[in-house]
């Protein structure tokens, strides 16, 4: 699968913070965390 899309979000200190230092305890990585989370959500309907 290709990942060519991007996003761009901006997060206060504390969120910083919390998503790192979650990623960083499960030996993931920011991105993975964010893209599982994504893949939780449910299928959209047009």
């Amino acid at each position: 699968m290709v990942r060519d899309k991007s996003i761009k979000v901006r997060l206060t200190d504390d969120e910083f913070e919390r998503i790192t230092l979650y990623a960083k305890s499960k030996g993931f990585s920011v991105s993975e965390v964010i893209r599982d989370y994504i893949k939780r959500l449910p299928k959209a309907s047009v």
